[in-house]
């Protein structure tokens, strides 16, 4: 190994370098000798090229084989599709404090990292440091999985994904979707709007089915008071301001018979959409009532009225997520189920929803039973 190692080459640098497959390099480096010796002598040719800082994952999982378990006392939280901007982002501060919270439990510590690339180990497990994994993630499932020694204890943070072969714990997304919607429907709002800026987010795009499966069920639905956006490609740091709103806005303010409430995908969706209502002259709620999710305090009181949204409980996931993988590492001989565990959140009600009179029907029944 030269002396100048780079720790910045990735396995995917070197996959290209040596002209074979991520997986073969992963292979290589985890000591699996199921490796044809021509690709073998290719990627340590490469690596040795490269100057690749080598991964220590290899001589893990050797001790792991050789029954050896010496623990380090700490659990791995990585953070993928986040950049460094997230560092101070609430959202990485409610997950953080649940890990920790189960980690102070169990006399654990928790390594958070922040990961933009999903091809690249992260640097608690290259370094041999932790005795298990929280992956989180909303989007995509990161392509380390497929790198790290199969008998790492893992589970997923904050994603809701079938086709995943490891534990998972995440908000209830869709059953979110659902109690805001039903919020507004017993409000006596019968034309509700769903906004979404980005519908290629799972995490959005779950709340969107929960309200539509609510609705349908009220037979309320309206497919005409849903707009939704595609932004271009995937940013991996926060968004600094709120996304404009007009257009979505403009689309169900054109339809005949138009909302009288309106749901944002998420908090800063909300935010944006309270720009836009203002310039069309309208106020909230007297003319429209909003709400959101999330429940970040900071965004919501600084809304004029203060935003009622749904409070998605990151913090307990994260808790739920570390017990999980604690419990996982304290039975290393027994392989859990790939389950998924959905954690249901609550509203918090501020100003900017308002409660409808329906007309009393004809028959005399109350409108609270017919809702």
């Amino acid at each position: 190994m030269p002396s100048n190692v780079n720790s910045s080459v990735t396995v995917k640098d070197i996959a290209l370098h040596a002209r074979v497959s991520v997986g073969t390099v992963s292979r290589v480096l985890n000591g699996f000798s199921n490796i044809t010796p021509i690709n073998s002598d290719r990627v340590k040719k490469a690596i040795e090229e490269l100057g690749y800082e080598k991964c220590r994952s290899a001589e893990m999982l050797v001790a792991r084989r050789r029954g050896s378990r010496v623990r380090s006392g700490n659990i791995g939280a990585v953070f993928f599709g986040m950049g460094s901007g997230w560092a101070h982002h609430p959202l990485v501060a409610s997950y953080t404090l649940g890990v920790e919270r189960a980690c102070a439990e169990k006399g654990f510590h928790a390594l958070i990292e922040l990961s933009a690339d999903d091809d690249k180990l992260p640097r608690c497990v290259r370094e041999n440091k932790v005795d298990g994994l929280l992956i989180k993630t909303s989007r995509n499932i990161p392509k380390i999985l497929e790198m790290l020694p199969p008998d790492m204890p893992l589970v997923g943070v904050g994603f809701n994904e079938p086709s995943s072969a490891i534990q998972q714990v995440a908000p209830d997304n869709c059953g979110a979707g659902w109690i805001v919607a039903e919020y507004l429907w017993k409000l006596g709002h019968r034309r509700i709007a769903f906004l979404c800026y980005d519908i290629q987010h799972p995490v959005l795009l779950a709340r969107l089915q929960g309200y539509e499966s609510y609705l349908r069920r009220c037979k309320g639905y309206a497919p005409e008071l849903i707009a939704f956006g595609e932004p271009e490609g995937v940013t991996v740091q926060p968004s600094e301001t709120p996304p404009k709103m007009d257009s979505l806005l403009d689309r169900i303010w054109a339809v005949s018979s138009r909302p009288t409430a309106i749901i944002a995908a998420n908090d800063w969706e909300a935010c944006g959409l309270y720009s836009a209502i203002a310039r069309r002259g309208l106020r909230i709620p007297h003319d429209l009532s909003v709400v959101g999710f999330d429940n970040d305090a900071s965004v919501c009181n600084a809304c004029v009225p203060p935003l009622t949204s749904y409070e998605a409980p990151f913090s307990e996931v994260a808790y739920r997520a570390a017990i999980k993988l604690l419990e996982q590492i304290d039975r290393p001989d027994h392989r859990p189920d790939p389950s998924i565990h959905l954690v249901r959140g609550n509203l918090v009600e501020r100003a900017s929803v308002q409660k409808l009179m329906l007309p009393e029907p004809a028959n005399g029944l109350s409108s609270s039973i017919l809702g």
